[in-house]
């Protein structure tokens, strides 16, 4: 668990920690029942994209990377940790690239009387996976394919722009994109693959002291993949029914996820349970409840100890994501805060007369954020700091001015982080005491949403 994580550092120098990608993802693509190796190395990948792929490249990974990503090691006696090598690598390898063959959305187009399918359409997320084990390298290329003709945004409103296979993964923005993330280095921690696959599905609600209500059926084939009947797989030689066991599985489920802690010794999904909905004595639906949980994440519990410099004469690969936080501060001087009444909110208005206009390509100005960014600060958890401080500081025109790189991503960035809680609970306070039925945040970045 995190407290563990000392052991294996080694292992964790070229990767993220934490894996994000959109909620439609799971919504609609799934693979079946694989094994939990597979599983951490396959959801492993889909953090670790979004760094190595662009649109019609080949992304390419070796053994031993997927190895490390997927926590693919040996534990000894004398306390030595070995990564998977040899025949046991190669192995792994094989059974992850099955895994990511079967990687697919399954859109049912026709259905016969009965309900069952008739018609269907399959969309691959990779059009090509060639596995090189002379190399022993993976060659991955995301499909482009178009999956629907509009996209929704993080307020959930339709876009007319379509959704690619491709943007799932793939986002220039992820605040306007409803999306997830979990600890990658607990979800190859855990031993069962039930554990990690409940942990994925708590990720998605981290937010609300409950999880959704699924119908039973729903959560045993889509969430546990417990279950595949005949008539809905494709070859009923493949279908298979595990739901005798399947409190068993719930139940080890929630004694791993209970025990994660902090390195401090804090649990970190506090008052987990599960509540079975029954029709008489039949199970027809499933509900989990927890205290809403972020010390799972990175960004959260400590700052990556791996610092991720670029080689020298070489450009950093933060650079364009630092030049979007620094627009982002930009953009910040050029507005005011003005107070609606009628909405009892703060908004957003541009100012009257020329506002300060920092240059993005300026290294003095852009180098405390590409630090941070090289120690794996997020660039989601920059411009929120930028939001926290304008909104404070939104009285007070002459402290507005310092509102700048060094002051806010120096040495007193940890400072001005640990306001971003103080943020939050401050507006908790006001959301409780006015009991308003939408929770507003009005800035136009990360926060923006009801």
């Amino acid at each position: 668990m995190m407290n563990e994580k000392n052991e294996y550092e080694i292992f964790e120098e070229n990767f993220r920690p934490d894996i994000k990608y959109s909620r439609q993802l799971p919504e609609m693509f799934m693979t079946n029942d694989i094994n939990a190796q597979s599983e951490n190395v396959i959801y492993s990948l889909l953090g670790e994209l979004r760094d190595r792929y662009k649109e019609d490249e080949v992304a390419t990974f070796t053994f031993q990377e997927l190895a490390e990503l997927g926590g693919l090691y040996i534990k000894r006696k004398s306390g030595k940790i070995d990564l998977f090598s040899g025949k046991k690598l190669d192995k792994a390898m094989a059974l992850v690239s099955l895994g990511l063959k079967e990687f697919a959305y399954y859109r049912v187009t026709e259905t016969n009387s009965d309900g069952t399918p008739k018609s269907w359409d399959m969309f691959p997320l990779f059009s090509r996976i060639s596995v090189d084990g002379t190399k022993r390298l993976v060659h991955l290329t995301v499909s482009t394919m178009e999956i629907s003709p509009f996209q929704i945004d993080s307020q959930g409103n339709k876009l007319d722009k379509p959704l690619r296979i491709y943007d799932l993964i793939n986002s220039k923005d992820w605040r306007t994109v409803k999306h997830l993330q979990f600890s990658r280095e607990i979800h190859y921690s855990f031993v069962s693959k039930y554990t990690k696959r409940i942990y994925r599905f708590l990720s998605e609600f981290r937010s609300f002291p409950r999880g959704t209500k699924m119908r039973i059926d729903d959560f045993d084939k889509k969430i546990l993949k417990i279950w595949l009947p005949k008539e809905e797989a494709i070859d009923s030689k493949n279908a298979y029914d595990y739901r005798t066991n399947r409190k068993k599985f719930i139940d080890r489920a929630m004694e791993e996820i209970r025990s994660l802690k902090t390195s401090d010794g804090k649990q970190i999904i506090q008052n987990l349970d599960y509540i079975f909905y029954k029709t008489g004595k039949s199970i027809n639906a499933i509900e989990f409840v927890f205290k809403p949980f972020k010390d799972d994440l990175s960004i959260n519990n400590r700052l990556s100890t791996v610092i991720r410099t670029p080689s020298k004469g070489q450009k950093s690969k933060y650079y364009d994501d630092a030049k979007t936080v620094l627009n982002y501060l930009n953009y910040l001087h050029s507005i005011q805060f003005e107070y609606d009444i009628k909405k009892q909110i703060y908004k957003f208005v541009p100012k009257n007369g020329e506002g300060v206009h920092f240059d993005v390509e300026d290294k003095n100005l852009l180098k405390p954020i590409l630090s941070l960014l090289e120690q794996g600060v997020s660039v989601d958890e920059l411009m929120q700091v930028e939001e926290m401080k304008a909104f404070e500081w939104r009285d007070n025109a002459e402290v507005l001015k310092n509102l700048k790189p060094s002051v806010l991503f120096g040495e007193k960035y940890a400072e001005y982080r640990a306001y971003l809680n103080y943020f939050r609970n401050e507006y908790q306070v006001i959301f409780d005491k006015n009991k308003l039925n939408d929770f507003y945040i009005p800035m136009e970045g990360p926060w923006n949403g009801k």
